[in-house]
């Protein structure tokens, strides 16, 4: 077990890394961690409500509202009415949201390859790292219904 110790460390900035300065790369506004990872949600579970984003980032929905807000008034997010719940919204990304997000995965993808190529590591190790990677996010995501 203490040869992974340095794993999650690693893990984290390797992510770190890949992300750090991607927005200002693509001519982006520059968002809080908090916003962004917000925004990335809402992109791939269009129509979710503030509790399943509060549920996935581990934000209190009071922060999580006044972020909401700051993406909304930014014209990142849009929000309609729940057709069975009134007291409830879907937030959406807008299509500029989208298209950030989508710039943003770009760097986020070129700076990996381009790592994995000056590292030397085969089409065969990338496929094993993507398999272990995505074992690994299964076996630690909760199944959240997008409410």
């Amino acid at each position: 077990m203490t040869e992974l110790a340095e794993l999650p460390e690693l893990l984290f900035e390797v992510g770190n890394l890949i992300a750090f300065d991607a927005a200002a790369e693509v001519g982006l506004i520059e968002l809080p961690p908090s916003e962004l990872e917000t925004l990335r949600i809402i992109t791939i579970a269009p129509g979710c409500g503030v509790a399943y984003l509060c549920d996935r980032t581990k934000i209190r929905q009071a922060n999580m509202s006044v972020i909401v807000r700051s993406l909304m008034g930014r014209g990142l997010v849009s929000k309609e009415q729940d057709e069975r719940d009134r007291r409830a919204v879907r937030l959406y990304a807008t299509p500029q949201a989208r298209r950030d997000v989508t710039a943003l995965r770009e760097v986020w993808l070129s700076r990996l390859v381009r790592s994995l190529d000056t590292a030397g590591v085969s089409a065969t190790d990338r496929a094993t790292v993507l398999t272990v990677l995505e074992g690994l996010r299964t076996s630690m995501e909760t199944p959240r219904p997008i409410s």
